[in-house]
This record gives structure tokens, C-alpha cells and sequence, in this order.
């Protein structure tokens, strides 16, 4: 087994769920934690399901400078520039038959779809609250440009699992997460894990020399893949045993007490481990 070094290189981590509180916001605590990370050399990574019209926010309010893993994968911004210097997209052709096989199967599904020009595309029908970055409403018939993923929000998304998604979809697109009403689509290939394994092979970094953060099953593969893994409270207990710690909920600010202790562990706040 690979030793695990005392300090890591690199902090992938998780957004919603994760670093975020549940008001969507950065507490002070996860902001000194990060900045404190920083000035022992490491870099912070987001992994997120989200655009980088969504990002950009939490960017600026950790004062980041590097890379963010975006639309599960699907895309790598430079940040703060948010210059895009990675795209796997999905062929327009494709994301209209995804987009109409859905609205077939599941009537109420309101879908949207991100851009790699930073804009959010929405049918008609989508809510409005549910609406982020520089967007605009059209038909989805209507794409006609490739798009880094599709998502959609419906009642039903709650009641079908995941397997009978992939059965409406019938192998078009890949399932990148499927949660609580939504569901979000990506081209064959793409994931999290994949992406966060390219960007640290291109700089030399180890999987002995990350440590991951997540709080839902599209975060596993990093949690299970990293020297450290790290799961939330927050997270569904099933996965828990699949980590090497457990932190704090994000309504506690875990992603900062985790790294509090790693950095300080001379002041030790943190206890509960999986195993």
C-alpha cells in the first residue's frame, strides 16, 4: 500500500452538500481552513456538478487561483479567469433526442442544458427560482449547438431510480447524478473521478497525495480513490463506511474542521473516523 504523506498536495472537494453550508454560502471558518491550506502550498480543486456561472461566487470568496472540475466532469475552467481549457461535450443531435425521450417518458420533467460559452439554456416550462448565471429560455428541439450537460428537475425523478432513468435514456447520454428530483446528463465517459484523475496525472500528483471530500454516490469514486477520503455527516450513512474519516455536516463547517486538523493537529477538534 502507498504511504499516505502528512500533507496533501492537492483538495478535491465537493460543493453542494460539502464545502458549501446548506444556504449555499462559505462561512468564515471554510474560508480561513482554505486559505490556511494555501499557505502550506495546497491547492484547492472544486469537483461540481455545478456550471461555472455557479461557481464563479464561491471562487471569489475563497480567493482561489488553479482549476475547477465543472458539470461532473464535463469541463475544466481556469479560475478566477474562468477561461474553459477542457470540454467534453455533448453532440446536438444527441442532447435533442435525449431531451425529447424525457419530456415523453416524464411530462413535468422541466430540462435545461450548459454551454461551454457560460450560458444556461432552459425550456419554457423550468422554475423560475431554479434559475442561475447568464441564461435563456427556448425549446430544447431547438439546440443546435453541443452542450456540456443536460439536467432536469420533476416530481418523478424522485420516484424512479436510477436504472429506470438509463432505461428511458437507452444508452444516449450517461447519468452523472440522480438526486432528489434532478437528474444530470452527461456524454459517455465523462464523470468526476475521470476528470480529477487526468488533471492530477498531468501534474504529477498521486492519489496517495489528495485528499477528497463528498457527500453524495457521485462523489465515491474520489473518496474511494484518494489517500484520504472523506465523506460528510450529511452524507447517506451507507456510504460512510467507504471513507477514511467522516467530518463534521457542512451545516458545521466538516470540510473546515477536517482540514483544521490536518493542518494544526497539535489543537485536534476532530474525532469520528470510519474505521
Amino acid at each position: 500500500m502507498t504511504a499516505v504523506p502528512d500533507l496533501p498536495r492537492l483538495i478535491a472537494v465537493d460543493l453542494d452538500g460539502t464545502l458549501l453550508r446548506p444556504d449555499y454560502s462559505v462561512s468564515p471558518r471554510t474560508r480561513r481552513a482554505v486559505a490556511l491550506a494555501h499557505e502550506h502550498g495546497i491547492e484547492t480543486v472544486f469537483v461540481t456538478v455545478r456550471h461555472a456561472a455557479a461557481v464563479e461566487y464561491i471562487v471569489e470568496a475563497l480567493d482561489l487561483t488553479g482549476e475547477a472540475i465543472c458539470c461532473g466532469g464535463a469541463a475544466l475552467w481556469q479560475v478566477p479567469s474562468m477561461e474553459l481549457t477542457e470540454a467534453f461535450t455533448i453532440d446536438a443531435g444527441t442532447a435533442r433526442e435525449t431531451a425529447a425521450r424525457l419530456k415523453r417518458a416524464l411530462p413535468d420533467a422541466a430540462i435545461g442544458w450548459m454551454l461551454a460559452d457560460r450560458r444556461v439554456g432552459y425550456a419554457p416550462d423550468y422554475p423560475e427560482p431554479l434559475l442561475i448565471g447568464e441564461s435563456y429560455r427556448a425549446d430544447p428541439a431547438t439546440i443546435d449547438v453541443p452542450v456540456l450537460k443536460l439536467f432536469a428537475v420533476s416530481p418523478r425523478l424522485r420516484e424512479i431510480d436510477t436504472a429506470e432513468v438509463e432505461e428511458i435514456l437507452g444508452g444516449l447520454v450517461t447519468v452523472s447524478h440522480h438526486h432528489s428530483g434532478v437528474v444530470d446528463l452527461v456524454t459517455h465517459g465523462v464523470s468526476k473521478i475521470a476528470s480529477l484523475e487526468k488533471l492530477c496525472a498531468e501534474r504529477g500528483i498521486a492519489p496517495a497525495e489528495v485528499i477528497a471530500f463528498g457527500d453524495a454516490r457521485t462523489d465515491l469514486d474520489m473518496i474511494r480513490w484518494a489517500g484520504r477520503g472523506v465523506f460528510m455527516a450529511n452524507a447517506d450513512p451507507a456510504l460512510h463506511p467507504e471513507a477514511d474519516l467522516i467530518a463534521p455536516s457542512n451545516a458545521e463547517d466538516g470540510v473546515a474542521v477536517v482540514l483544521e486538523n490536518l493542518l494544526r493537529p497539535q489543537h485536534p477538534t476532530l474525532t469520528e473516523v470510519a474505521r
